[in-house]
C-alpha cells in the first residue's frame, strides 16, 4: 500500500524527516558572500570592519576566496582597492579569468544594497562557515568511528580534542582581542605562497622572541617539520639551560637563579604536534652532544619527590653511578596530567621536591634523612591537552605555587607537509656543530650580566608590566614568577648567542615570551574561566578585599539577572582557586559574603 500524496495545500511544507528534509549542499550563502565583496570594493573603510568578523577562508566559493585575499593584499600595501585596481592586481597574478573575469567584479560591487551593513553580511557568512566546519568534524569522527581496524583510545582522543577545539573557539572567539594578543605580523605565522597553513585558533608570538642563535635554528628547522616554532623555541630553550648546568646565574636580589626554564607545551593530541617540537629540538642537540641524551641526564616518569631526588641523590660510592655526579637532567613527560594526578596525592612530596628543583636549592626527603642530592640542576617540559590543562587549573596546588613556575606554552600544528622527512642530516650536522661550540663554552660562565641597555628596559618597562597583576584571579596566580622568569630566560637567549651579558635584544625577547605564556593561559582558560560574567564577579571580589562581597552586592552588581544565575556565577567563582565563602560579623546576624584568600 502506498502513501497518500500529500494534498497540493502543504506542497510547500518540507517533511521532518527523509530526503527532502536535507539542504542541498553545505551551508552557505552565496548573495551575502558577494555583498560582503561589493562593499569591501564599495569603501575601504569597511575592510578591517570585516577582517574583524571573518576571515577570507570562511567563503564557500573559491573564487570569492581569492577575491576577498587580493582585496586584503592591496588593502595592506595602500593601494585602493576597487574594481579596476583589482581587476589589474587578479590578472597580473594570473586568477583573474579564475575569479570570473573583470565583468563579476563590477557585478559584486550592484549586488551589494549598502556598505554600511557589511558586518552583517559577513556575520552571515562567518555563521555558515561554522556550520560548515561542525559538519565536517562530525563526518571525519564518523569515519574513523566506522573503520574496522580504528582503535577505539584513539578515537576517543579524537573526539575529545575536536570538541575542545570546537567550544574553545565558539567561547573566546578567533579573533585577537584585549585578552590574547597576537602581536605584530610574524613570518613564521604569516601565509605565504606554497605554504598549507592550517587554522590556528589561539594566539601567535611576537617575531622579536626568535632572536639570536636560537631564533635562527627555528627559522632553519621551520620548514622541515609541522610544529609550532614557538614549541621548538621552548623545546631549545629549555634543554640549553639544562646543558649548560648550574654554573651561569643571574642575581634577582639576594636569590641565585639558575638556567633552569620549565614549560608546559598544551596542545590537542590530534593537532598540537607537542612531541614533535620535542623530537625536532632534541635531533639538533643530541647531534651535538649526544653524550647528554642518554637515559642518566634525560629521564622520564616524575613518580615522586623521593623518586626524583633518588635519581639525581648524593653517592660517594665507586658504584655511583653517572646521574648522581653530574646531576644536569632535562625531563620530558609527554603525559604530564598524570603527574600533576600525583602530585595532588594526600601526602605526596612531590609538589614540594619541585618547588626547591626549581629554585636550583639541594633536595632533601623529611621521610629518609639519607636521602638528599647536593646542587641539582633539573629542567622540566611537559606534554598536556587543553582540556586537562583546564581540569588540572582546578587543583588548589596551582595556588600553591607549583605550577607558576611553568610557562604555558600554546602550540598547534603550524604547516602541513604529508610527505616531509624531517631535516636533511646536512642541516642537522650544521646546526649542531654550532650548539656544541656554544653549549660547551656557556657552561664556562659564571655570573651573568646585564648590558645598560637591557637593565634600563627592565626597569623603565619589563618589571612594572610583568610585577601588574590588577588582573587577578587564575591569570595572576599562574605568571606571579614573571619578573624574575624574564631574567632567566633573558640569560639563556644570551649564552646561547656566545655571550656573557644580556643585551637589549635578549631582555625583548625574553619579554615577548613570557607575554606569549600569558596569552597563552589566557586563550585556555580565560581570565577565570572563561565567562565574562565570572570574570566581572571575580573583579568585584578583589576589589572588595577583606570585607567580601555580600549576596546583596552581587545582585546589585548583576541587576538584570536572575537568582539561579547568581547562584550559578558564584558557584563558578568558588570552584577558582583562591576563592571563598565566609562570615561576616554584623551587628545582628552575621553575613555570608565570598572573598579572595589567594
Amino acid at each position: 500500500m502506498t502513501a497518500d500524496p500529500a494534498p497540493p495545500q502543504y506542497g510547500n511544507v518540507l517533511p521532518i524527516h527523509g530526503p527532502a528534509a536535507r539542504p542541498a549542499g553545505p551551508p552557505q550563502d552565496l548573495d551575502a558572500e558577494q555583498c560582503v565583496l561589493g562593499a569591501m570594493l564599495l569603501d575601504p573603510a569597511v575592510i578591517e570592519d570585516v577582517a574583524a568578523v571573518m576571515d577570507a577562508a570562511d567563503h564557500y566559493r573559491p573564487a570569492h576566496e581569492t577575491i576577498h585575499r587580493a582585496i586584503h593584499e592591496l588593502h595592506d600595501t595602500g593601494q585602493p582597492a576597487d574594481p579596476i585596481t583589482l581587476a589589474h592586481h587578479l590578472d597580473r597574478r594570473g586568477d583573474l579569468a579564475r575569479v570570473g573575469g573583470a565583468s563579476y567584479l563590477h557585478t559584486l560591487v550592484q549586488a551589494v544594497p549598502t556598505a554600511a551593513h557589511a558586518e552583517y553580511y559577513a556575520e552571515i557568512v562567518r555563521d555558515k562557515a561554522e556550520r560548515r566546519r561542525l559538519i565536517e568534524t562530525g563526518t571525519r569522527l564518523v569515519q574513523a568511528a566506522s573503520a574496522p581496524d580504528a582503535d577505539a583510545e584513539e578515537i576517543r582522543a579524537a573526539v575529545l580534542a575536536q570538541v575542545t577545539e570546537l567550544t574553545a573557539r565558539d567561547a573566546l572567539g578567533d579573533g585577537p582581542d584585549e585578552e590574547t594578543p597576537t602581536g605584530p605580523p610574524n613570518p613564521l605565522y604569516d601565509p605565504a605562497p606554497g605554504l598549507r597553513r592550517p587554522h590556528r585558533p589561539g594566539p601567535t608570538p611576537h617575531p622579536d622572541v626568535f632572536c639570536g642563535w636560537v631564533g635562527e635554528t627555528v627559522r632553519e628547522l621551520d620548514p622541515t617539520t609541522e610544529a609550532d616554532p614557538v614549541a621548538v623555541l621552548v623545546n631549545l630553550l629549555s634543554a640549553a639551560g639544562a646543558i649548560i648546568g648550574r654554573r651561569p646565574h643571574v642575581m634577582v636580589g639576594n636569590d641565585r637563579h639558575p638556567t633552569l626554564i620549565w614549560a608546559l607545551t598544551i596542545g590537542p593530541t590530534s593537532t598540537g604536534r607537542k612531541g614533535s617540537a620535542t623530537s625536532t629540538a632534541r635531533r639538533v642537540l643530541a647531534e651535538a652532544l649526544p653524550d647528554f641524551f642518554g637515559p642518566e641526564h634525560t629521564p622520564r616518569g616524575l613518580n615522586s619527590g623521593e623518586g626524583l631526588i633518588e635519581y639525581v641523590k648524593d653517592d660517594d660510592s665507586d658504584t655511583a653511578s653517572h646521574a648522581n655526579i653530574d646531576k644536569r637532567l632535562w625531563v620530558v613527560e609527554s603525559e604530564y596530567a598524570v603527574t600533576m594526578s600525583r602530585g595532588r596525592r594526600e601526602g605526596s612530596s612531590l609538589p614540594g621536591v619541585l618547588r626547591q628543583a626549581w629554585d636550583g636549592d639541594s633536595l632533601g626527603s623529611m621521610i629518609r634523612d639519607s636521602l638528599k642530592a647536593t646542587d641539582p640542576h633539573i629542567a622540566i617540559l611537559g606534554h598536556i591537552t587543553p582540556e586537562e590543562f583546564r581540569a588540572k587549573m582546578q587543583d588548589s596546588e596551582m595556588a600553591g605555587g607549583t605550577y607558576n613556575r611553568f610557562l604555558p606554552i600554546f602550540c598547534q600544528r603550524n604547516l602541513i607537509l604529508p610527505g616531509s622527512r624531517g631535516a636533511s642530516p646536512e642541516l642537522v650536522a650544521n646546526l649542531a656543530a654550532g650548539w656544541r661550540t656554544v653549549l660547551e663554552d656557556a657552561s664556562r660562565v659564571e655570573h651573568v650580566r646585564f648590558s645598560p641597555e637591557a637593565w634600563a628596559l627592565y626597569c623603565d618597562a619589563v618589571y612594572p608590566a610583568l610585577s601588574d597583576d590588577s588582573t587577578g584571579g587564575v591569570i595572576a596566580q599562574f605568571t606571579a614568577r614573571a619578573a624574575p622568569y624574564v631574567q632567566r630566560v633573558a640569560m639563556v637567549y644570551a649564552l646561547c648567542d656566545h655571550t656573557d651579558t644580556i643585551a637589549e635584544h635578549h631582555m625583548r625577547a625574553a619579554w615577548r615570551l613570557l607575554d606569549y605564556a600569558r596569552a597563552s593561559a589566557v586563550h585556555l582558560l580565560g581570565n577565570v574561566t572563561g565567562d565574562p560574567k565570572v570574570n566581572k564577579l571575580a573583579d568585584a571580589v578583589r576589589a572588595a578585599g577583606a570585607d567580601g562581597l555580600s549576596a546583596d552586592q552581587i545582585r546589585r552588581l548583576f541587576k538584570n539577572t536572575s537568582r539561579a544565575e547568581r547562584d550559578r556565577l558564584t558557584a563558578e567563582l568558588l570552584d577558582q582557586p583562591g576563592y571563598v565563602r565566609t562570615q561576616r560579623p554584623t551587628k545582628g546576624r552575621p553575613t555570608t559574603v565570598i572573598s579572595y584568600a589567594g
